[in-house]
C-alpha cells in the first residue's frame, strides 16, 4: 500500500503545470491538452482567454487577389533593401498579389521570403511572368531558420529586364486544421540582387 501511496506522489509530482500564454502553437494549432490556440498571437492559453484570429495588415493593399489587381510594389534597383509587406491571409482568401518591372541591369535576380505562423494554415509563394501569364516557379525551404514557431519559404530567380513580374501569395493546401484554421499572417520580403 505505501509502495502504491509513494508512486502516486511521485506522478503527482511529476506532471507539469504550463502556464497560460508560455508557449507558441505548433502546426494545426497544436498546444498543452488544456489549453487552445489564441487567434491574435498564436500563444496557448486557457480556454477562458482565448480570442479568434485577427490581423491588420501595415498596408492596405486589397483587392488584390488577380495578377490584374496586385499591390505594385515601388522601384527596385538593381540591387535594393528588401521591401516588406506585413500582410493577411484571411480566412477563405485565395491568393494576394504584388507586382514589379525588372530594372535594366545586366543581370538580376528576385529573392523573395515569406514568413508566417506554423500554427495556421501555410503559404506558398510563385513567380509569374505577367506579360505571357506564364508560372516560372514557386518557393523552396529556405536555408536559413525562422524564429520559434515560424516557417520561412524562399523563392530565387534570374529575371529578364522590362518584363513585368508577379508575385502570387496563397494557401499551401495543408497545416489549415482541416479546414478550422484557414487563414494567417505573413510577412513577405522582396528584393532585387546580382545573380
Amino acid at each position: 500500500m505505501r509502495a502504491a501511496v509513494l508512486l502516486v506522489l511521485a506522478l503527482v509530482a511529476c506532471t507539469p503545470d504550463i502556464v497560460s500564454d508560455s508557449y507558441l502553437c505548433g502546426p494545426n494549432e497544436a498546444c498543452p491538452d488544456d489549453q487552445v490556440c489564441n487567434g491574435p498571437d498564436n500563444h496557448c492559453v486557457l480556454p477562458s482567454g482565448v480570442q479568434p484570429f485577427a490581423c491588420t495588415p501595415k498596408i492596405a493593399t486589397e483587392p488584390d487577389n488577380t495578377a490584374q489587381e496586385a499591390h505594385v510594389l515601388p522601384d527596385l534597383g538593381c540591387v535594393s533593401v528588401p521591401f516588406i509587406d506585413e500582410n493577411c491571409m484571411l480566412e477563405n482568401d485565395a491568393e494576394d498579389w504584388v507586382k514589379l518591372a525588372a530594372p535594366a541591369c545586366a543581370a538580376v535576380q528576385i529573392e523573395a521570403v515569406v514568413t508566417f505562423p506554423v500554427a495556421f494554415e501555410r503559404i506558398k509563394l510563385e513567380l509569374w511572368d505577367l506579360d505571357h501569364m506564364t508560372n516560372l516557379g514557386e518557393d523552396v525551404q529556405c536555408p536559413q531558420v525562422g524564429e520559434e514557431g515560424e516557417e520561412l519559404r524562399c523563392l530565387t530567380k534570374t529575371l529578364v529586364s522590362g518584363t513585368n513580374y508577379g508575385i502570387q501569395v496563397k494557401p499551401a493546401g495543408d497545416g489549415d486544421c482541416d479546414g478550422d484554421c484557414r487563414f494567417n499572417r505573413y510577412t513577405l520580403r522582396v528584393q532585387l540582387s546580382t545573380p
